[in-house]
């Protein structure tokens, strides 16, 4: 439509002038967007351009000032410590979200289009003073006629178009980018724009909030020391989220309230199971663990999570590799660590996995000589991502997320409790993982998930081979590979021959037995009938199938 087309040119506009005012101008001309800006914006782009003193500073403010979905930008970035400089994730890390608050009218008027009724029925008391008021959304508390008191979560009015908008935008310009730069191509900087896109729409849909905070809430649902708000469907839209209300201290008030050190170290280690069932198990887990998302209520003896906006997913395989890479950690296995990154991140094809490996036994060492003293898990883990930043390692955003995460969660116990650390607390939790991924019924049900893809795998040759020769025919097949990927291929190409090979020899050997066999069934006497064929014939393959497990426990490419 014409007016979205207005609308957006109008916003890259407002784009371009801030850019010019923290001294970015010169990314417009090198993306070929300088046309958009005002006579008077061109000329303070010239006057500015190459000017790059306190550039992180800079960015931070300039991300503030542009809203909601650039600041979220800055804070997916502020994870990505693998990716940019120590300087500029700090101060991406302290992005404010707080924004002037939206007139109480707005508010409501909003909560009766929703719910289609004056706010008089839908709550029995709604206060008009705001709790808090983010760059999205705005909190008041408020009863319910049934008697709970609740916080209710209302989306600024008209904030969703904005934010879409600005989206577009974003990904109009990271494909420039991309056209451009060799580092953008290099960290798929569209992708990571994509990632951000897919999780600010999201958190735009407050039913999604809604079922993250319940998901969270049915990990500890047997677990009476750990407490989730209870969300009230009836009262909760895509823009409007309900929630009961709870009254605690947050954690980083507790050293100058509470006073018992038992009870500090019981909080702690509740905060340390909580997170490594999150991680670890569930594969589903807060994603802004700071201390005002988490609360401790000193009555019921209580740890409460809130705000689950953003959450981290783990596949099974990165659990289990997360988990291998913190049994390295609490063990001081360098190669545990090693492959778990490995088998998680992208590694180029030219780096040096000596020196990358070396890099990880110094941390792995450095961190082994104070376990007679205090335990910095927080600072191993970024001495690690740093590490393989160093190497041009790109770890996964959610590697990435879970690794800050548990930053956090270490810098809130040390406040806490200076004599306290994380590793000393995970030790158990890492030892019970450590016997449950070793138990003989789980590594059978991994063999036979492997065997079942490995099927699949076969079953689907034949059409992806037909698929290939008709393109082929037709002059319709293309193949565009960078050499950076190449490593990757063949490493996964070694993996389906060693599959391949021991498939085909282990099927050609059952069909020798086989004949064998039959052979003496029907009587035909030979030298080799009168062997006892079937017991050696299961001993051959018992001995191979040894060998293959041996095989791949070895080199890890199965």
């Amino acid at each position: 439509m014409l007016s979205d087309r207005i609308r957006r040119l109008n916003r890259y506009r407002e784009i371009a002038s801030v850019l010019v005012k923290y001294g970015f101008g010169y990314i417009l001309k090198e993306v070929g967007l300088f046309h958009v800006l005002s006579i008077k914006d061109r000329v303070a782009a010239e006057i500015k351009n190459g000017h790059s003193k306190e550039v992180a500073h800079r960015i931070r403010h300039m991300l503030e000032e542009l809203g909601p979905a650039f600041i979220k930008l800055g804070q997916l970035l502020s994870i990505r410590n693998d990716v940019l400089p120590a300087e500029i994730v700090k101060e991406l890390e302290m992005l404010q979200d707080q924004v002037p608050p939206v007139p109480v009218e707005k508010i409501t008027d909003k909560i009766e289009q929703e719910f289609d009724r004056p706010i008089e029925e839908v709550f029995l008391y709604f206060n008009k003073e705001f709790t808090a008021a983010a760059s999205i959304g705005q909190v008041h508390e408020a009863v319910l006629p049934t008697g709970e008191k609740v916080m209710v979560k209302v989306q600024r009015p008209e904030i969703r178009e904005v934010v879409l908008t600005d989206l577009e935008i974003l990904s109009d310009l990271s494909k420039l980018i991309e056209q451009r730069y060799d580092w953008a191509q290099y960290y798929n900087l569209t992708d990571m724009v994509e990632e951000l896109s897919e999780s600010i729409r999201r958190e735009l849909d407050y039913r999604e909030e809604a079922s993250n905070t319940e998901t969270i809430g049915m990990q500890f649902e047997d677990v009476p020391a750990i407490k989730v708000p209870e969300v009230f469907l009836d009262y909760t839209t895509s823009n409007i989220l309900t929630m009961e209300k709870i009254d605690g201290i947050k954690l980083n008030e507790l050293s100058s309230i509470l006073a018992d050190i038992a009870e500090k170290r019981r909080i702690a280690d509740l905060l340390v199971s909580a997170f490594i069932t999150q991680i670890l198990k569930e594969g589903f887990f807060h994603g802004d663990p700071h201390p005002g998302n988490m609360l401790y209520i000193p009555e019921e003896e209580q740890l409460v999570f809130i705000d689950f906006g953003q959450v981290g997913r783990l596949s099974s395989s990165m659990r289990y590799e997360s988990s291998s890479m913190m049994m390295g950690i609490i063990q001081g296995d360098t190669d545990k660590i090693v492959k778990a990154i490995n088998r998680m991140a992208y590694v180029p094809s030219d780096v040096d996995e000596r020196h990358f490996y070396d890099d990880v036994d110094k941390i792995s060492k450095k961190f082994a000589r104070t376990r007679k003293g205090k335990l910095n898990l927080g600072m191993m883990i970024k001495d690690l991502f740093a590490a393989a930043q160093g190497h041009r390692i790109i770890l996964p955003k959610e590697m990435t997320m879970m690794g800050k995460a548990l930053i956090t969660i270490d810098g809130i116990i040390a406040d806490m409790d200076p004599s306290l650390d994380m590793i000393t607390l995970a030790r158990p939790y890492g030892e019970q993982l450590f016997r449950e991924r070793y138990d003989p019924f789980r590594m059978g049900k991994r063999v036979w998930k492997q065997a079942e893809d490995l099927s699949g795998t076969f079953t689907n040759i034949p059409k992806q081979v037909e698929d290939v020769l008709d393109k082929t025919s037709k002059g319709e097949l293309k193949l565009q590979i960078s050499l950076w990927e190449i490593n990757r291929i063949l490493d996964k190409f070694d993996r389906i021959s060693n599959q391949v090979s021991f498939s085909l020899t282990l099927l050609a050997f059952s069909i020798v037995v086989l004949g064998l066999i039959v052979g003496s069934t029907f009587g035909n006497n030979t030298i080799l009938t009168s062997v006892p064929a079937i017991e050696i014939g299961f001993i051959i393959a018992f001995g191979m199938f040894l060998l293959i497990i041996y095989s791949i426990l070895k080199s890890g490419k199965f």
